[in-house]
């Protein structure tokens, strides 16, 4: 099993394309960083080369894959990334699945992100910014009815819940934690019971542990976003960021992009985040 360590194949320098706001003589200069992530749902080489095409065409400082696999496609949108200055973390074995970082902004170490049990769906970085930002990636476990994944993907997501619990106050204040969690909140609308209590319950532990929907701090667009369109047509809302304190004051903007999946680059929309940094 792959690891939680960092090793960027190629150093990142700091890009010149984000947007700096300058307030009145003696303030702060904030730099808006854009970090995007989204689902390429196993991508291969045709659907690969159109997904970096349009990854290309945003050009956003940070951007974290879910399910990603071990396969060509993903292995072209990392070179293509890294051809364009990005340094990357993340990568899976055989059959697995699992998140990839891409990032513009340098890396100052690794997020340690302890005892969960799958390590190939929880990468985590802290960038070298001001302040510094730790951003952790994941994608949960999908899930049918059998009894092995669902205490696959429930031991996963108590896993998780225990290594954001470990992580020191100062760093999960500083967190913007982002992916596919493959399940809504309980009070998701249009309401959707057929999920497990330990679902619902993993958003409420996030709201416990000081980790706030980035959707619903800047909200865009519909009132209740979706990002999965289910094949009866009901919208699910599986892709997320969650922001600590910190990070939640300097957040500008969260728009739900569906441009990729109605260019059925994924079949999951994509979701891009805002944040202004020193």
């Amino acid at each position: 099993m792959t690891q939680n360590v960092l090793t960027p194949k190629k150093a990142a320098p700091r890009t010149a394309r984000r947007r700096r706001s300058t307030g009145r003589a003696g303030a702060r200069t904030a730099v808006a960083t854009s970090v995007l992530t989204f689902n390429i749902s196993v991508a291969a080489e045709p659907r690969a080369k159109r997904i970096l095409r349009w990854l290309r065409s945003r050009g956003d400082e940070v951007i974290v894959l879910s399910e990603i696999s071990a396969g060509m496609g993903t292995e072209l949108i990392r070179a293509g990334l890294e051809a364009d200055g990005y340094a990357t973390l993340g990568s899976v074995e055989g059959r697995e699945r699992g998140v990839m970082i891409a990032s513009k902004l340098p890396f100052a170490r690794p997020l340690e992100v302890r005892s969960v049990s799958v390590p190939a769906r929880a990468h985590g970085v802290i960038l070298d910014t001001s302040p510094q930002l730790a951003v952790l990636g994941i994608y949960v476990p999908s899930r049918d009815r059998s009894p092995e994944k669902v205490t696959h993907k429930e031991r996963f997501m108590h896993s998780l819940l225990g290594a954001l619990e470990a992580l020191p106050r100062k760093t999960r204040e500083a967190l913007l934690l982002l992916g596919d969690y493959n399940a809504v909140a309980r009070d998701h609308v249009p309401a959707l019971p057929g999920f497990f209590p330990y679902e619902y319950e993993f958003h409420e532990r996030l709201h416990e542990l000081e980790l706030a929907p980035a959707h619903e701090l800047r909200p865009h667009g519909a009132a209740h976003p979706h990002s999965w369109i289910g094949r009866t047509g009901l919208g699910y809302l599986y892709d997320y960021a969650h922001v600590g304190k910190e990070v939640g004051e300097r957040l500008v903007s969260c728009r739900y992009l569906h441009s990729p999946r109605n260019q059925r680059l994924s079949d999951h929309a994509a979701l891009a985040v805002r944040i202004e940094l020193d």
